[in-house]
């Protein structure tokens, strides 16, 4: 960023230089995007900043507010140069580690909720299956009646986040965190809900997508062969994992729902049902292990 952020100038000076600087660069929301990272600097909601326009900010403050618009403008997500992320009732930490989380996904969050307050005994055990930032984990955890969450990943990395972000929301529900490959960590397991949102795109879709998530979102989360793998893996091992009556929501990609669907019911998966997210597109596969 230019040198226009000398010692003593306001916050609202620093906006506005903020604002030029992202413009210029095309970052989307230049202004909101200035506000939000001088207001994280600062520690200052976005209504303050303006209302405090006039105070004076520390130059300490000025080197680091301009490399984190250096870096919105070199094209890197506003979450990372945050290094936090809203995920309906909790605040987390995100870094190029883990996938920055989706407000798609909080819809498969809400569909597992609304099954286990269905159920008199309440949820159960449950297994977030590549937690990643362990948004999904957690949000059950702080929000749901289970009984005890098992959060996995194949990423160590991933896994560090995650206890970080456990460490943090500290929840009253137990959280392990395991590693290993999507369900190998869950051998012998008799779990009543297993959720996913496991990678789902494709290769050739991965290379058309915005270079903001390419450069910098962790690739080993998004892709699987043919956009399909990693879910056929789910709905082809799930089963042994639950007990009667338990259900496996995964997060799929809209386009290949019905191929989702018609592998689910494959498999025997009686129960199965693809629902929509909060934009209309069909997003979640739900399925039920039949009672014994």
């Amino acid at each position: 960023m230019p040198a226009e952020t000398a010692a003593g100038q306001t916050a609202r000076e620093l906006l506005d230089a903020g604002h030029r600087h992202l413009r210029a660069a095309a970052v989307p929301e230049a202004r909101r995007a200035a506000i939000a990272v001088l207001g994280a600097l600062l520690d200052r909601r976005p209504g303050e900043l303006v209302l405090d326009g006039a105070r004076a900010v520390h130059p300490s403050v000025h080197e680091e507010y301009a490399r984190r618009l250096d870096r919105l403008g070199a094209g890197e997500p506003l979450a990372y140069v945050l290094g936090t992320a809203g995920f309906r009732t909790v605040e987390l930490a995100v870094d190029r580690r883990v996938l920055i989380p989706r407000p798609e996904t909080e819809g498969l969050v809400q569909l597992v909720l609304d099954w286990a307050g269905s159920r008199p005994s309440g949820g159960g055990r449950v297994a977030d299956v590549g937690t990643g930032s362990g948004c999904i984990a957690l949000a059950l955890a702080m929000e749901g009646r289970f009984d005890r969450i098992i959060a996995t990943d194949i990423s160590e990395g991933a896994l560090a986040v995650a206890r970080r972000n456990l460490d943090m929301v500290g929840p009253l529900v137990p959280v392990e965190l395991r590693l290993g490959d999507l369900l190998a960590p869950l051998a012998g397991e008799q779990l009543d809900v297993l959720v996913s949102n496991p990678p789902y795109v494709s290769e050739v879709e991965w290379a058309a997508l915005d270079r903001g998530v390419r450069l910098h979102e962790p690739e080993v989360a998004l892709v699987s062969a043919g956009g399909m793998r990693h879910i056929e893996r789910l709905i082809v091992g799930a089963s042994p994992l639950l007990r009667p009556g338990g259900l496996v929501a995964i997060e799929i990609d809209a386009r290949r729902s019905g191929l989702a669907l018609d592998l689910a019911r494959h498999w025997g998966w009686r129960g199965a049902a693809v629902h929509c997210d909060l934009f209309g597109r069909e997003r979640f596969l739900l399925m039920t292990k039949g009672e014994s």
